[in-house]
C-alpha cells in the first residue's frame, strides 16, 4: 500500500494536512473523501485503517485534516488550539471545497484516480458536513455517513446565552483530558449562516445514493438523529442500524484492535460504493 502526504492551501491561506491511500499499480481508479468529526483528525484510530481497507479494494482515497482543527505539525495532537477556537463549520465546508477542487482538477493523483467518480465518507460532524457538501455538488456520485449529526444547533439557549457573554464555550476532550475552547465565530457561524447549515435541507437535495449508517447505542449522537435524516432523502437510500454500535463502533485512540461493530461498517461502506462507484 502506498500512502503519500500532502497539503493545500485553501483560501484563507490556512494549510489543509491530508494523506492519499492507493495500491501499487492502480490507474483512473474511484477516489473516495473521508471526512472526520468534532475533536478528529485524520489518523485517529478507524480513518487510516479504513483509508487502506478501501485502497486495498481498488479505490484511491484522501484523508484530510480541516484547517482548523487544532492539530498541526504533529499528527496526533492538539497542539493549535487557538485555531480549534476559531473553527467554524462554513470553515470546514470550504475546506472540504478545496480538496474537491483539487480532485478535479487533476491537482491530485494525476493518472491515478478518475475525478468523474468521487464517493465521500463522513463520520459525526464530518458525515453531516458530507451531507451539506454533496446536496450542492454534482461532482459527487455517493455518499457515506458514520454516526452523522441531523443538526449544527447543539447547544442549549443556556450555552448560548455565556457563550455570548464570555466570547466562548469550553469543550472537555475525554481521551486528551484538554479543555478546548470554541469562539464566539462558531455560535455567530450557527446564527447567520442557518440555511447553508441546514442538513435537513440538504438531506432532502440529495440526488445521489446515500447509505445512513448509525450505532443503536450511540451515546454521543442519538440514533433518531439517523432516522430524522434518512427520512429526508429522497433518492436512493438506505438505513442501516448498528446493534450495540457506539458513536465510534467500539473503536478508541490508538487502535488496537477492529470490533466486529466496525468490521461490519467497514463492509457496509465498500459494498454501497462498490454500487455506485
Amino acid at each position: 500500500m502506498v500512502h503519500k502526504n500532502f497539503s493545500l492551501t485553501n483560501p484563507s491561506s490556512e494549510i489543509i494536512r491530508a494523506e492519499i491511500h492507493y495500491r501499487e499499480g492502480i490507474k483512473e481508479a474511484p477516489v473516495i473523501i473521508i471526512c472526520h468529526g468534532f475533536k478528529g483528525f485524520k489518523d485517529w484510530a478507524f480513518f487510516p485503517i479504513l483509508a487502506d481497507s478501501l485502497a486495498q479494494a481498488g479505490y484511491v482515497t484522501l484523508t484530510f485534516n480541516f484547517s482548523l482543527n487544532g492539530i498541526g505539525a504533529d499528527p496526533d495532537n492538539f497542539t493549535e488550539l487557538d485555531r480549534f477556537e476559531r473553527n467554524t463549520y462554513t470553515h470546514e465546508l470550504e475546506d472540504l471545497q478545496c480538496i474537491v477542487e483539487a480532485v478535479k482538477k487533476n491537482n491530485i493523483g494525476r493518472g491515478l484516480l478518475d475525478p468523474e467518480r468521487i464517493g465521500l465518507v463522513g463520520h459525526s460532524r464530518g458525515g453531516g458536513i458530507s451531507i451539506l457538501h454533496a446536496s450542492q455538488d454534482d461532482r459527487i456520485k455517493a455518499l457515506v455517513t458514520w454516526s452523522a449529526i441531523s443538526t449544527v444547533d447543539r447547544f442549549s439557549d443556556l450555552d448560548k446565552k455565556r457563550w455570548e457573554q464570555d466570547g466562548f464555550i469550553e469543550i472537555k476532550n475525554n481521551r486528551t483530558m484538554q479543555i478546548m475552547r470554541l469562539g464566539r465565530d462558531m455560535l455567530n457561524d450557527i446564527r447567520k449562516n442557518k440555511s447553508r447549515l441546514d442538513i435537513l435541507a440538504a438531506a432532502q437535495n440529495l440526488k445521489i445514493p446515500a447509505l445512513i449508517i448509525h450505532g443503536d447505542n450511540d451515546e454521543s449522537v442519538p440514533v433518531s438523529e439517523a432516522h430524522t435524516i434518512f427520512n429526508e432523502i429522497k433518492c436512493e437510500k438506505e438505513l442501516i442500524l448498528i446493534e450495540g454500535g457506539t458513536h465510534t463502533f467500539g473503536a478508541q485512540h490508538p487502535m488496537t484492535t477492529i470490533t466486529h461493530a466496525l468490521e461490519n461498517v467497514f463492509d457496509l461502506t465498500e459494498n454501497w460504493f462498490d454500487r455506485f462507484l
